[in-house]
């Protein structure tokens, strides 16, 4: 171990809670990690993360800050959460000036801090290493960089022993879940399995389910069919040798967690088998919702890689962690300090069926991307020990008095009602679906089927779910928006496709048809719907008079928006074709050529992201207004702002039917050869009164 004269002398006692002096500027900072010193290099490079631009400019001794701003070249150090741990884990902090802190005791006056907020800094994790415990106790700050049974083993154990022990809204009696139709015995010999039926269990037994990427090479992949039927039910046992290196892994996961039962899609699901594909794929609520624990392999992107391993070690741009002293006793008790691994996990977040098991299972351990992390209906607990909320595991999977209804403040709008709240949770999971990819893009709704169903339980009877879009609330389930068209943040670089053929398509080259044209479904990439403010709660439940359309046949309620006889619902695989009968002011406009920024110069527009309309919008404008398509001087004949779902289907289109849905919002259509309309888009009315000039019309969306 190495360290500069400087951190020769650091301890931790010194830091925990304490603002430390560590050097007086960047430039020496930098130059002690050159020179190699071990401690001086981890708060460079962490330093150095995500805040190359701020560092560049203190290296030349430039303010980070605004112009005016006063500033102090120090680096500092400030150990946090030692004792008790904390929801962000032990840390120190290494910051450009001191960290503004939290109110002492002596009341709301604040400690003297140094630099603007935000300020440039990182942090650091501290945890202990097994068999050198300290009087912190660490408990949970563990490192499991390179793959040890005695560690990750202990840890899960001690999670899962936690959760059930604590936490009342993840604690099920086992005896009373279902299990799934074949289990995977993992007990049945040392080195071997066997595939059983569960119809012969009297009661029963817990089991662990497995989350992963079969990855896109699957040649030579040992699955369950029906050439290897016999082979996994026989009496004579599998070897766990024919599997796949995820699989065996799990397997040995199991038997350490002191498990014998585990499900796997590839072992229990007769691949081949379209029937059997079909009637199992109904039951993912059941295999995920009922499984003791789910183990999703996140760091792995292909089942032959395996997941156990954590891949830090071999990052040979990382550097290795480094013991600090607790104090100056000899011979000294350390802590090891490294950096700070991230929480995400791996290539099953971009994965749209694992985004589903995900959900759907009340408690998992996750192999990340750098740490191991536990999540269940009450948070996350990681590796490195932080702890955080859950906050994507939607109230509906839980006990039904978690759907009580919000209370908002008084003067605050309206309260959302216990439907309403099922809506809000389900249009966020909805978001979080649509970035993820399938496959088979004919997977969307069955992908997201064990959702819908638990969903379905939760909201008013006889709700039909019509190809992703819940009926009780079809208004603001017509208006969904593709992200890139209105938001910022990672969301806004994907636009929208047309979903496109794979090789598990059955359809070759081009497009492929998965929904119709209303649903979000019709597209590939991020979409949301509109946020539950008091405002919009009011707006959709039409008491304000907000929808421009009504359902053609009856508005007794709950409304039906369609007598079509075809099946749909919840349990529906695949719904390519549906249509919609409804009643409303539906005009055809023409779409102008000309710059929706020389529309807004000189305006204010608070409907939208003025820079986002800009970029992907149109206008649309009245024909009515229009002289042998030359433009008028005035602006008075635009009626809305477009903006096409995908990019490519705007060339060429210079006329297209806009139908106002909500007052300030509608769908772009165009009208097929039968009749029918097709969603092209979606607009934001600026000119109401032209649309409710136009008279009311039965119409059918396809």
């Amino acid at each position: 171990m190495s360290f500069c004269q400087r951190c020769k002398l650091l301890t931790i006692d010194e830091l925990v809670e304490n603002d430390v002096l560590f050097q007086p500027d960047l430039a020496t900072l930098r130059g002690s990690a050159e020179k190699g010193c071990d401690f001086c290099t981890l708060c460079w490079k962490a330093l150095r993360t995500g805040q190359k631009d701020q560092l560049d400019k203190l290296l030349r001794g430039e303010s980070a800050w605004a112009e005016g701003e006063a500033w102090t070249p120090t680096i500092w150090l400030r150990g946090m959460h030692f004792w008790g741990g904390g929801s962000a884990g032990t840390k120190i902090e290494v910051s450009c000036g001191k960290v503004k802190t939290a109110a002492t005791d002596a009341g709301d006056e604040r400690e003297p801090y140094e630099n603007p907020n935000p300020h440039v800094g990182n942090w650091l994790e501290v945890y202990e290493l097994p068999g050198k415990p300290s009087k912190y106790q660490l408990r949970g700050r563990r490192t499991t960089v390179d793959r040890d049974p005695e560690l990750y083993v202990p840890m899960i154990k001690q999670w899962l022993a936690n959760c059930s022990k604590s936490h009342k809204t993840c604690h099920q009696a086992t005896s009373e879940r279902q299990m799934p139709t074949r289990v995977i015995d993992v007990g049945f010999g040392s080195d071997c399995i066997r595939l059983i039926t569960t119809e012969g269990i009297q009661e029963p037994e817990p089991y662990i389910a497995l989350s992963y990427c079969w990855g896109a090479d699957t040649s030579g992949l040992f699955t369950l069919n029906k050439q290897t039927y016999v082979a996994m039910t026989d009496g004579h046992g599998l070897p766990d040798s024919k599997l796949a290196k995820t699989h065996r892994e799990v397997i040995s996961l199991v038997r350490a967690l002191g498990h014998r039962y585990l499900w796997i899609d590839a072992l229990c699901i007769i691949q081949g088998d379209a029937a059997d594909w079909e009637k199992e794929s109904k039951t993912m609520a059941r295999v995920y919702g009922n499984a003791a624990q789910t183990v999703i392999a996140g760091r792995s992107a292909s089942t032959k890689d395996g997941f156990i391993t954590n891949d830090l070690g071999k990052d040979k741009a990382r550097p290795p962690p480094c013991q600090l002293p607790i104090d100056s006793s000899s011979p000294p008790t350390t802590l090891t300090i490294d950096l700070r691994r991230v929480a995400t996990m791996g290539p099953v977040s971009g994965r749209g069926w694992c985004f589903q098991e995900r959900i759907i299972s009340p408690r998992a351990v996750v192999f990340g991307d750098e740490q191991i992390f536990y999540t269940c209906a009450a948070g996350y607990c990681f590796e490195n020990g932080e702890t955080r909320q859950n906050t994507l595991r939607p109230k509906f999977l839980q006990q039904p008095s978690a759907l009580a209804t919000k209370k908002t403040p008084s003067g605050k709008g309206p309260v959302l009602t216990p439907t309403e709240e099922v809506l809000k949770e389900w249009y966020t999971i909805l978001t979080n679906f649509t970035t993820c990819a399938l496959s088979n893009p004919h997977d969307v709704f069955a992908a997201l089927m064990a959702v819908a169903q638990e969903a379905s339980k939760a909201l008013p009877p006889g709700t039909r779910y019509l190809a992703g879009i819940w009926e009780c609330d079809v208004v603001r389930g017509l208006l969904w928006r593709p992200c890139y068209h209105f938001q910022v943040g990672p969301m806004s670089h994907t636009a929208t496709t047309r979903p496109k053929t794979t090789r598990l398509t059955r359809e070759t080259g081009g497009s492929v048809v998965r929904a119709p044209s209303w649903s979000w479904a019709a597209v590939e990439g991020p979409v949301a719907h509109s946020v539950f403010t008091p405002l919009l709660v009011s707006r959709y439940r039409d008491e304000e008079g907000w929808w421009m359309v009504k359902p053609t046949h009856g508005t007794e309620k709950p409304y039906r928006w369609s007598n079509d006889d075809r099946t749909v619902g919840v349990n529906e695989l695949y719904m390519p074709a549906y249509d919609l009968h409804l009643t409303g002011r539906v005009a055809e406009v023409k779409v102008l050529e000309e710059p929706v920024a020389s529309y807004f110069a000189g305006r204010k527009w608070s409907k939208l992201s003025a820079a986002k309309a800009k970029k992907n919008g149109v206008l649309l404008a009245s024909p009515d207004h229009l002289d042998d398509g030359e433009l008028q001087t005035s602006w008075e004949h635009v009626v809305g702002i477009g903006f096409f779902d995908v990019k490519d289907e705007r060339i060429g289109v210079q006329s297209v039917w806009c139908l106002p849905i909500a007052r300030d919002m509608g769908l772009i259509l165009e009208r097929k050869s039968d009749g029918k309309l097709a969603r092209l888009g979606w607009f934001v009315v600026e000119k109401e009164s032209w649309f409710l000039a136009r008279p009311e019309q039965d119409l059918c969306l396809c």
